[in-house]
């Protein structure tokens, strides 16, 4: 029977990408864009999960989630939270305490939004230790030898020759270009015009749209994507044995060092607990296919020292230990385990020895003992480089190589570089520029460069830390690039960063990004757009909270901001957060602020006082002014009414 789906999701685009992900995995999906219409699927259609968003129009997602628990039918039904604003442990418990075990901040994993939608159907269950299906079937066809094209349900035919990966069919297909417009490597009309084409891959470089090597790289990582995407959902897939439907060019993959990388890189979301409570007990030994793969794989030392406590003889607790390199350990023994290079035995047992004379193991000489002095350190980096080709290293704490997967799960690696990049530097630096060679073409080049490889699909892949990073880095961007795309936000900023009252360093830089922030706001209230700057004064406002006019403004950004609309606690918090201001010191702008929420609420008594508050402290503040004007416009019309009733 198939588990029905209802996505109560106001984002569009993410609405579909969800839904196309959830069919690919055979379950049914229904769609709501609101609260009352997710509440009028609940009472009217029988579905299995919701899968809601917190911040839903029209009613809420927590509204649509305390009726549901207030009916019979929807008292016990598995819901799966999704949130880019209620963030934090007190809103997770808060929905726990409504039946909700599954609380996912926005952005999120593809890999912890398919598990919470699997434990949310079927119950709490254990983790699983390691991927099985697709990838058993990766193993199987390496090492049988076989070729034919394994048919994906999602993406392209992958060709297989002699049980390896080596291209993928691409022609009248648009999963391929649709990737290369995404980076930016070609045109919306290049896309369309070879789809529509029917033609090779290598027509895209007979074109001239792509180099050769350029098109080498990129259908490298795409097929290294689309098998990872495959194997980490499980999804179905089937292998017609025969001649392999090549696609030129050519970009072979070998297996081993695919999922060595996959592995160790945790491109394939291993769990190390869930493997140890299984396999924990056994005893692993090397097998003979070991001694025939080892070579393939440009191991890092810390791996390599975990295979040198392989003897047949350890249980598999020990060999990993209790250290902070337990889990690394056991992700690479669920490798070894998965491309049968160990067995894992229930006993105590011998090794399998090779079938040949091994002059090298490891890629290093046999008789070169693991050393921790710096010159034999040294040579084995050497000697791993020399004999990984072109393999690009990713220098680390652990020294590991990354060869095949550096384009892919290297993203990680981008934003902890971004992230540390962007502290320290300004608006200009950011984007790389000097205010000299500022040009409103260049900067906008700039910022889509550099976001470009921040899209919703990429950042589903992080987690943790390296997701918080990854916000701090577009909102850093999307500060400098609003900042220095208005022309009197950016006179502003230039003159902040010419003054010779504020320093670049501690506190005073955060007086210098204050300011920023606070010019900033005040430009885009003056263009309306109120998201943007409610979002710059709160930024103003955390940098220093005790300055009057940032409280102030950032009440009426909130105020203003249509999003708001209708949220009693946004209304609260532009109140407190005037009154904070008015505690701090009297502006203007402050009676002006409240004034007008006065008016809105048509107290207009009230109202005027304020605004008279506003006039007295600056005669010519054009908001006190204008409410005046208003209040006066209101009471002329009623007096016209008023004789219109009795002369009229």
């Amino acid at each position: 029977m198939t588990t029905r789906v209802l996505l109560a999701e106001d984002n569009e685009a993410l609405a579909h990408m969800l839904e196309r992900f959830l069919v690919a995995q055979s379950y049914e999906v229904l769609l709501a864009k609101n609260g009352a219409e997710a509440l009028s699927m609940l009472a009217s259609r029988e579905v299995d999960l919701l899968v809601l968003d917190l911040r839903l129009p029209e009613i809420s997602g927590i509204e649509v989630l305390q009726r549901l628990r207030r009916t019979p039918r929807g008292a016990h039904l598995p819901v799966v939270i999704m949130t880019g604003y209620y963030k934090g442990e007190k809103f997770a418990e808060g929905a726990k305490r409504l039946g909700v075990d599954h609380y996912l901040e926005k952005p999120f994993s593809q890999q912890s939004f398919l598990r919470a939608i699997r434990d949310a159907v079927s119950g709490p269950t254990m983790a699983r230790s390691e991927p099985a299906n697709l990838l058993s079937a990766l193993v199987d066809l390496y090492y049988s030898g076989k070729s034919g094209m394994l048919k994906l349900r999602q993406g392209p035919p992958l060709s297989i020759l002699h049980g390896v990966p080596v291209s993928f069919l691409s022609r009248g297909r648009d999963e391929f270009p649709a990737m290369l417009a995404a980076t930016g490597k070609i045109s919306a009309e290049e896309r369309n015009l070879f789809v529509n084409s029917g033609e090779d891959r290598i027509f895209l470089t007979q074109a001239g749209y792509l180099t050769y090597e350029e098109l080498l790289e990129e259908s490298r990582k795409f097929l290294i994507r689309t098998i990872l995407d495959a194997v980490m959902v499980n999804a179905a897939a089937e292998f017609v044995a025969g001649p392999a439907e090549i696609e030129m060019p050519l970009v072979p993959l070998q297996v081993p060092e695919l999922l060595y990388e996959s592995f160790t890189g945790h491109a394939l979301g291993f769990n190390a607990d869930s493997f140890l409570s299984r396999f924990g007990h056994l005893f692993p030994a090397r097998t003979a296919n070991f001694y025939r793969q080892a070579n393939l794989v440009s191991m890092s030392r810390d791996d390599i020292t975990t295979l040198n406590l392989i003897n047949g003889r350890r249980p598999l607790l020990e060999v990993v230990g209790t250290g902070s390199k337990r889990g690394s350990s056991a992700t690479f023994c669920s490798f070894l385990k998965v491309m049968r290079l160990i067995s894992l035995n229930p006993a105590p047992d011998d090794e399998e020895q090779a079938d040949f004379r091994l002059k090298v193991l490891y890629n290093r000489p046999m008789e070169e003992e693991l050393d921790e002095g710096e010159e034999k350190s040294e040579r084995f980096e050497d000697l791993v480089a020399e004999v990984s080709g072109n393999v690009e290293l990713a220098v680390g704490n652990e020294g590991m190589a990354a060869p095949l997967l550096s384009s892919v799960i290297s993203f990680e690696q981008q934003v902890q570089r971004d992230f540390a990049y962007i502290k320290e530097k300004n608006y200009y630096e950011l984007l790389g520029m000097t205010p000299g060679s500022f040009t409103f073409n260049t900067l906008k080049d700039s910022y889509f460069s550099r976001t470009r490889p921040y899209s919703q699909e990429r950042l589903m892949e992080l987690s943790g830390p390296v997701l918080e990073m990854a916000q701090e880095v577009l909102s850093v961007l999307s500060t400098a690039y609003n900042t220095l795309s208005n022309v009197i936000s950016k006179e502003r900023y230039d003159e902040l960063l010419n003054s010779d009252k504020i320093g670049i360093d501690g506190k005073q830089d955060d007086k210098l990004q204050a300011q920023v922030q606070f010019q900033s706001g005040k430009v885009f209230l003056e263009m309306g757009e109120f998201a943007n700057a409610e979002k710059a004064f709160q930024d103003a406002y955390r940098l220093e909270p005790d300055v009057a006019l940032h409280s102030a403004f950032l009440a009426w950004a909130i105020y203003r901001n249509p999003s708001n609309k209708g949220s009693k606690a946004a209304s609260d918090k532009a109140r407190n957060l005037l009154a904070r201001s008015l505690q701090n010191g009297r502006h203007p702008e402050a009676f002006s602020f409240r004034g007008w929420m006065l008016l809105d609420e048509g107290r207009e008594g009230l109202a005027e006082g304020e605004f008279q508050k506003a006039l007295k402290l600056n005669p010519r503040d054009a908001l006190a002014r204008n409410g005046l004007q208003q209040i006066t416009d209101h009471r002329q019309s009623e007096k016209k009414g008023l004789f219109s009733k009795f002369f009229g």
